[in-house]
């Protein structure tokens, strides 16, 4: 395998910025992919009759199976990168078909599977064919390219969902993927050599299905927390644990290990995926919660709602300048660091929901600068300590932004609903004449988005929108709990750590 990022051998790509052009739009592609169905989620909802704990799985269910992304990085190391991105490419169309032709929440869910097996063949094969392609002195450039074109694709994903769902139908955010996919997916295959790292290795399967079993339990567990059994709830983690051991226990014995473990032991690539990790954790957070309140309280258009998430992610691009000069500087522990406590500071001023934009826009804007400044310096850390192949490297990077959004959604859902329904049902005690009868489920259904407010008395939509603010708010505590946690982390694993093993190659990559 090799260290650190991979030199080009022979002549230089003479199209290797078309490349770039190519990788960059399938990559804005699968970020798009992966946002835009929050702005639909009230419309899809409302057409299927889904409650917020189905529906929320065509989320999770995407970055889930995109979590398969490190088994994706290390089949391109090894099969070829550009070869396991086309047929990456090639998967996506096919989930989008199958999610557009849905007639109800199973095939959905189905189709949003496909895309997330699919993104995790895309990213990292994608992210390393960006590392491999360019010399050093255009790699930092060209990467935060890469990182600005993924972040964007999630930025607008809302705007653009909610224009597609206004004139086309929710469909449409499905459809308008085939066009675009195939347009890349051949100015890739023009304009981009095959690479691989030749080391004769082979995929880790069992590892594989260790981590992906391990992974789905914690995430169903999350999803059932507030209503599955403590005993359900103990086999559910209890198991989860099993195989993350037995996942540890594999790659200590197999030959070629699908995460070497030694990457584990090296505290800069540590410090830089967990600050993905959990930045990715937060961000999920809001956006979901953020795109259904715009729609469910503030009784926005899909479109509009887009568009008033705006200031949560095109601050993204303008502060990921700041970024890139503060990784280009070697202030990688400054820019994680103060991009977490940024984007605690917004998760925390968007605790305090009172019904109007207003309350959001700070908070909107101080998320953006956190994740802003520390996605390049995060990327750059980890391409560049893991000592393991590109493939890899990027992949786990990448695996983790996958995770993070899963577990941030899965966690937003349990604390959202648990909250929700315990205000609702008090607000029936103490005023039962006011619901006429409704129950803290039918209302539940409409804070969620899965029946219409249209036609509820003012005092009950009062009420449904007190108990969403309430509900949304304490929800919002898990990305200021993430932030806290990935400041420390940064502060305690970002900062000189000559260690016994580690190389100066590996030391210069990071001092930049």
């Amino acid at each position: 395998m090799s260290h650190g990022a991979e030199v080009p051998s022979g002549p230089l790509n003479p199209y290797r910025w078309w490349s770039l052009v190519g990788l960059c739009g399938f990559t804005f592609l699968v970020w798009l992919t992966a946002t835009d169905i929050n702005i639909a989620l009230p419309t899809i909802g409302r057409e299927f009759k889904d409650p917020m704990d189905s529906l929320q799985w065509a989320v999770s269910g995407y970055f889930l199976a995109g979590s398969l992304i490190i088994v994706g990085g290390r089949l391109g190391d090894l099969k070829g990168r550009r070869l396991i991105f086309m047929a990456g490419g090639a998967l996506l169309l096919v989930g989008s078909v199958v999610a557009a032709l849905a007639g109800g929440v199973e095939q959905l869910v189905g189709g949003r599977v496909i895309q997330g097996v699919a993104a995790a063949a895309i990213l990292p094969t994608s992210l390393a064919m960006v590392a491999v392609g360019f010399p050093p002195e255009e790699r930092p450039k060209a990467v935060a390219i890469w990182i600005a074109v993924a972040w964007g694709g999630q930025g607008v994903g809302p705007l653009i969902g909610g224009g597609l769902v206004d004139a086309f139908g929710w469909p449409g955010i499905f459809w308008v993927n085939i066009p675009l996919g195939l347009a890349f997916l051949a100015l890739v295959f023009k304009t981009t050599p095959e690479s691989s790292d030749d080391d004769g290795g082979k995929l880790d399967v069992p590892g594989a299905f260790l981590i992906m079993g391990g992974l789905l339990l914690v995430s169903f567990g999350l999803v059932q927390f507030d209503t599955a059994s403590s005993g359900e709830l103990v086999l559910l983690f209890g198991g989860a644990i099993v195989l993350f051991i037995l996942f540890a226990l594999v790659e200590r014995k197999v030959a070629d290990p699908l995460v070497p473990l030694s990457v584990f032991s090296k505290p800069k690539f540590m410090g830089a995926v967990s600050a993905n990790f959990l930045a990715n954790v937060a961000f999920a957070v809001v956006v979901f919660l953020m795109a259904l309140y715009l729609q469910i309280v503030l009784v926005e258009d899909p479109l509009t709602a887009g568009a008033l998430l705006l200031p949560a992610t095109a601050t993204i691009l303008l502060f990921n300048l700041i970024g890139e000069w503060m990784t280009r500087t070697g202030r990688f522990r400054l820019a994680i660091a103060l991009g977490m406590l940024f984007l605690g500071i917004g998760c925390l001023v968007l605790t305090g929901l009172d019904g109007t934009y207003g309350s959001l826009l700070p908070g909107f804007i101080l998320v953006g600068i956190g994740i802003g400044l520390q996605i390049t310096p995060a990327t750059e850390l980890a391409v560049t300590t893991s000592g393991a192949g590109e493939g890899v490297a990027s992949g786990v990077f990448k695996a983790t932004s996958m995770i993070g959004g899963s577990i941030g959604v899965a966690l937003a859902t349990a604390v959202f609903q648990s909250r929700a329904s315990s205000k609702l049902a008090a607000e029936i005690d103490a005023s039962p004449d006011t619901f006429a009868g409704r129950t803290e489920t039918s209302l539940l259904d409409v804070i969620t988005g899965s029946q219409t407010p249209v036609g509820l008395p003012d005092l009950v939509k009062k009420a449904t929108d007190g108990a969403f603010e309430v509900a949304a708010g304490d929800a919002m505590f898990v990305g200021v709990l993430a932030a806290v946690i990935g400041l420390v982390l940064a502060l305690a694993l970002l900062g000189r750590t000559d260690r016994p093993g580690e190389s100066d190659d590996e030391a210069s990559a990071v001092r930049g």
